[in-house]
């Protein structure tokens, strides 16, 4: 009776062990494919924000350039109008 219990002991303990050890592999996937959402997400909002600045910098650009135009207009319209220092 005793190497019946025994066995059955053993076996009960495998089974527990191999249900911890499941439990604990399901545990760390899940916990990988947080992490890894968790990544994607915060990279997602890098590229966002990287796009951002790049649109804001175009648009800083362009005004910039507008008004590099209006001082070359009117540094041209000062020459004009400046009287003579002959």
């Amino acid at each position: 009776m005793s190497t019946i219990a025994i066995i059955v002991i053993v076996i009960v303990a495998v089974v527990v062990l191999l249900f911890v050890a499941r439990m604990a592999a399901q545990r760390r996937r899940i916990d990988r494919e947080r992490e890894m959402r968790r990544r994607e997400a915060e990279a997602e909002g890098h590229r966002s924000m990287a796009d951002d600045h790049r649109q804001k910098a175009e648009e800083l650009q362009e005004k910039a350039q507008v008004a590099e135009d209006r001082a070359s207009h009117h540094e041209e319209r000062a020459s004009e109008v400046a009287p003579d220092r002959d």
